[in-house]
């Protein structure tokens, strides 16, 4: 994915002590940090602060940071441990269960891929219904494996998940989209 490959560059320079490079990765990912943030906290401002103290966290420690293969994985389980961190800190429990319900929005950067065609917008629009009719924890998770290309071992360590309940969500997510795709003619 092309974000991953520019992130990759921009957090080598950054270790090299490009402050061009931090700005541009903050630019990158920070709706994606700052909505997952926010899906999980329900709190605007926590999830804000979060995510601008991930980056200045960053620069700080850019001389003493070390190769990252996966940076956009790497921000988002930052993501993860900063806002739990801040919640129990401010006594607010929350559950994380295999079937919670999550509001996870998919957030588009402008980097991704332009449909060309009206076809592939119909293709869109019905895989979009057919997504939007997963439960928000098998959202989340394909989300995370297939758009932002975690591995199951990243998703569970982002999220606290068992290594078996992700495959159980992400197989039941991807048979229930592939029915649909049948149904609607997509495949």
């Amino acid at each position: 994915m092309e974000v991953e490959t520019n992130n990759e560059v921009l957090w080598e320079r950054l270790r090299d002590g490009d402050q061009k490079a931090l700005e541009e990765l903050y630019r990158l990912n920070y709706q994606v940090l700052f909505s997952y943030a926010n899906k999980i906290s329900r709190n605007r401002e926590l999830s804000k602060d979060c995510v601008q103290e991930i980056f200045l966290g960053l620069w700080e420690r850019r001389k003493k940071l070390g190769e990252v293969s996966r940076v956009r994985s790497y921000l988002l389980q930052s993501v993860w441990h900063s806002v739990i961190k801040k919640l129990k800190k401010n006594n607010v429990l929350i559950s994380f269960q295999e079937n919670d319900d999550y509001d996870i929005d998919i957030v588009f950067s402008y980097e991704s891929v332009v449909i060309h065609n009206e076809r592939k917008n119909k293709q869109k629009l019905m895989l979009k219904s057919a997504f939007h009719g997963l439960t928000k924890r098998e959202r989340e998770i394909i989300f995370m494996q297939y758009y932002e290309g975690l591995t199951i071992d990243e998703i569970r360590q982002i999220t606290g998940l068992k290594y078996q309940s992700i495959k159980n969500l992400t197989y039941r997510a991807l048979s229930s989209l592939k029915e649909k795709a049948k149904k609607n003619k997509i495949i």
